[in-house]
């Protein structure tokens, strides 16, 4: 099976969203071969929520057996939620949307709120927890290398899997909406 994984910013949420998405698949028993969309290069939740865009990246990788659209809920001052439940029903049977709340940053923060400087449900209920929070622990963890330090951070999944879905409820959703299309799809 193959996955793409369509985030707003390949650059930095590649290092995030890829090892959860593996860590999803792999707690599900699903092989899979995840990948992130390389091109066109997305900047920011308008371009991945835009509907003509989606449709060309799905047109365009017609061996993709399934699409996961990411993108940050950002207190949905956009809308983003409405706009990616509207892509994944443009696109059923293909598509399968996530909005991380409020952005992909506080899944790894999920990984650390044990050591984090205030409790984690104000973490979740930040606007802009990115800027507060996350830029403050890369830069403790090194910030360096792949993702400003992302990857690096990102190595704590490891086993934490379901902790983090128990976490993040949005998580526990994406894994049980893929559950629900791997069943419905495996042949």
């Amino acid at each position: 099976m193959k996955v793409l994984v369509i985030p707003e910013d390949q650059e930095l949420d590649r290092y995030i969203v890829k090892p959860v998405v593996e860590a999803m698949f792999q707690d599900l028993e699903i092989r899979a071969r995840i990948d992130v969309l390389p091109e066109p290069r997305l900047r920011g939740s308008s371009d991945a929520l835009d509907p003509t865009m989606i449709a060309d990246i799905i047109r365009n990788n017609p061996m993709i057996d399934l699409f996961l659209l990411v993108v940050d809920r950002d207190c949905d001052r956009a809308s983003n939620t409405a706009k990616a439940l509207a892509r994944q029903a443009e696109h059923p049977g293909r598509l399968v949307a996530c909005v991380a709340i409020q952005e992909i940053e506080v899944w790894m923060l999920a990984l650390y709120k044990d050591t984090l400087s205030v409790p984690f449900t104000t973490v979740r209920a930040e606007c802009d927890p990115k800027e507060l929070w996350a830029a403050l622990l890369l830069k403790e963890l090194g910030g360096d290398g792949p993702g400003r330090g992302r990857k690096k951070a990102m190595r704590k999944i490891s086993g934490a899997w379901r902790s983090l879905r128990d976490t993040c409820v949005e998580l526990r959703d994406f894994e049980d909406t893929v559950r629900a299309w791997y069943m419905a799809n495996r042949s």
